[in-house]
């Protein structure tokens, strides 16, 4: 996320009758459902959301309806996205920010209800980023395998190893003293061995988790 200043006259228009738009994802197939939400707050929205989706027990994103005159009408996505709408490249931050949001609060609502904490695949979910102070850069959150210890995940201890270096890794990039002088080619060998590592860990955990690539998310340090 990046805010900066703006000067507020650069707008040549506004309205206070924005148009709504909730998606709510039911089952292991994610059926879909949508409500369209008008005359109302986008705090009114998300309210809206939060009940049609049973308090967050089922998957949900809310969007605003938009005509722009020229490619017709469209949606702008303010909470999450469209779970059944995979882009490609799938690999961007931008999606994986939107899904995790809506994973997260459908995670949540199931810790806070006593439930197993998994999707509605029945898969776990496992976020992948780095951190200072643990071993593996790999977490589950709402469970007590947070962060996830060694053998918890039933993977090769080579992978684990690997997982764990690659962790060490950015800790060094990172590291205050060194990070004002780590190159961008240094920090885009650490991002490609963690799209190598995601490929081995999902494979070695198909059917059994969703693997969140959050190290795509976070901003890298700099000097």
């Amino acid at each position: 996320m990046h805010a900066f200043e703006v000067d507020e006259r650069d707008s040549s228009w506004e309205s206070d009758s924005a148009v709504f738009r909730i998606y709510v994802f039911e089952g292991a197939a994610n059926a879909v459902s949508t409500f369209d939400v008008v005359d109302a707050t986008v705090e009114e929205a998300l309210e809206a959301a939060r009940v049609q989706s049973d308090d967050n027990r089922r998957l949900w994103s809310l969007a605003l309806v938009h005509n722009d005159g020229r490619a017709g009408r469209g949606l702008i996505w303010l909470s999450g996205n469209d779970y059944n709408d995979v882009p490609s490249p799938v690999e961007t931050a931008a999606y994986w920010r939107a899904r995790g949001t809506m994973q997260t609060r459908y995670l949540q609502a199931r810790s806070l209800a006593g439930e197993s904490v998994v999707l509605p695949t029945g898969e776990r979910s496992i976020r992948m980023f780095p951190e200072w102070s643990v071993d593996l850069p790999l977490w589950e959150s709402f469970t007590d395998n947070y962060p996830v210890a060694r053998g918890s995940l039933a993977v090769p201890g080579d992978l684990e190893k690997a997982l764990a270096e690659w962790n060490q890794g950015w800790q060094v990039l990172a590291d205050p003293d060194r990070s004002a002088v780590t190159s961008e080619d240094e920090w885009a060998a650490w991002h490609d061995q963690g799209r190598a590592l995601l490929a081995h860990l999902r494979s070695a955990l198909a059917g059994r988790a969703e693997v969140r690539p959050e190290f795509l998310t976070h901003e890298l340090p700099r000097g």
